[in-house]
């Protein structure tokens, strides 16, 4: 993550400042305080930053964030039935019905954790908790809201003026696609451009917008020969006009990536950002009171990862 002035001249504020320093943990924390640390999702979904806390010994910034769903129906749970070996069962199953109390709404948490040791000025690495409906734009969203209210002042000319900061995100690409296809293989290969369909009228009714290929990878590609094939098709398909190129590859840990090229990037440069699976002793609640430190001291490790 990357926070910097919006003028230059101005401080980089720190993650965490003793007495009236202005830091970036106070600026969220009064915007928790103000009850504004939120965004109303299209669905109704409320994403919300709940607390923050400053790990000195570690140097860490962590951030708690709850998705509700107010709008969200009542889970129901199923049960098949068993009976004594040679007889049927009277019921195939039973259904329990949950009922949530007034007020209450469906809940999920995720936590964020920014490191305060810099990659360069004004740069962090941190890690984001993986949970549907919480992703790093909202989140950063959020947080940049919290920002741009947290005015402060800086001399420019013998002038005081006053600025905010402002907050990127961007993801950490440190996988390559060769060692992703170590225990990983592509599965389909898909072409975007301009679609320029001849049979639409001339009204404005219909506008074309763009044109879809998805081929399916039919055979094995390898580490060793990903490069070469996969060149060879970017180098055709951009000849012909395509200007886009999605790979969806399945990965060893069960799950599925789609990496995104433009017309501008080569296959032999491929990196792309990689989810990593981490492992807790004990059962972990989907939505979190106040910070998990199991959760804060895995995800604080990821981030010290050079």
């Amino acid at each position: 993550m990357t926070f910097a002035p919006r003028h230059s001249g101005a401080a980089f504020l720190p993650l965490h400042g003793e007495g009236k320093t202005p830091s970036i943990k106070k600026a969220l924390d009064a915007y928790i305080d103000s009850e504004k640390a939120l965004d109303v999702q299209a669905n109704g979904d409320i994403v919300e930053i709940i607390e923050t806390a400053y790990d000195r010994a570690a140097k860490t910034l962590a951030l708690l964030i709850h998705r509700a769903s107010p709008s969200a129906s009542d889970p129901a749970y199923r049960k098949k039935a068993r009976a004594a070996a040679g007889k049927k069962p009277l019921t195939k199953f039973t259904i329990r019905n949950t009922v949530r109390n007034k007020g209450e709404e469906p809940s999920v948490s995720a936590h964020l954790v920014i490191r305060e040791k810099n990659v360069k000025l004004g740069k962090y690495r941190a890690v984001l908790e993986e949970i549907p409906g919480i992703n790093m734009a909202v989140v950063r969203q959020i947080m940049a809201k919290a920002l741009f209210d947290y005015t402060f002042e800086f001399a420019k000319k013998g002038k005081q003026e006053t600025t905010y900061t402002t907050v990127k995100a961007e993801g950490l690409k440190s996988e390559t696609m060769e060692s992703a296809l170590k225990k990983g293989e592509i599965d389909y290969v898909t072409l975007v451009r301009q679609a320029k369909p001849d049979f639409v009228d001339a009204h404005g009714i219909f506008v074309p917008r763009t044109e879809t290929m998805m081929l399916k990878v039919t055979q094995q590609i390898t580490p060793v020969n990903f490069k070469g094939l996969m060149s060879a098709l970017f180098t055709k398909a951009k000849a012909a006009g395509w200007e886009q190129f999605n790979i969806d590859i399945s990965l060893d840990d069960k799950r599925t990536k789609t990496v995104k090229l433009d017309k501008e990037q080569d296959a032999k440069e491929l990196l792309f950002v990689r989810s990593e699976q981490v492992a807790f002793d004990k059962e972990l609640s989907q939505c979190a009171p106040s910070l998990s430190q199991p959760i804060v001291i895995k995800a604080t490790a990821l981030a010290s990862k050079a």
